[in-house]
């Protein structure tokens, strides 16, 4: 997948920029000018294997690129202790397996394993590089049980 966007800004009647976020006491916006473009790409791929006639086996991998999700999370990382990403590269992994137990029902398990957080960022004073501390995961367990008629 590759995607891209203008990236428009919000500017008032004079054609000022409006800071964002837009909040309760910002100047209405009457139109937007284009900025530099945001760029992500990424895809995924799937592996299902077949253990027994009535259990599947799946593992997927997602992988996304986009700086401009990590650069947004950074200077909006103010009001918030979940703000963003960690790296501009979003990988998250799934393992799961299937079970058919009976011919129109179905249930599942997948766990993901997401891409690190951050809630601390610093600021080195030599460099003034921004650095993330104490990243974790947000992993999450999924649980499903389907029913076709």
């Amino acid at each position: 997948m590759y995607g891209h966007d203008k990236n428009l800004l919000p500017v008032d009647a004079s054609g000022a920029l409006i800071p964002l976020p837009v909040g309760t006491t910002s100047a209405v916006p009457v139109g937007f000018v284009t900025s530099v473009p945001a760029k992500f790409n990424g895809g995924f791929l799937e592996a299902d294997y077949l253990v027994l006639p009535w259990i599947m086996a799946i593992g997927r991998w997602d992988g996304v690129h986009s700086s401009a999700d990590r650069i947004n999370g950074l200077a909006f990382s103010t009001s918030t202790s979940y703000f963003g990403p960690l790296n501009s590269e979003r990988n998250r992994f799934t393992p799961g397996i299937q079970f058919l137990i009976h011919p129109n029902i179905k249930a599942s398990f997948e766990y993901q394993f997401r891409p690190k957080q951050s809630v601390f960022v610093v600021t080195d004073p030599a460099t003034g590089v921004q650095q993330a501390l104490n990243p974790f995961r947000v992993n999450t367990a999924l649980v499903g049980l389907e029913f076709v008629y």
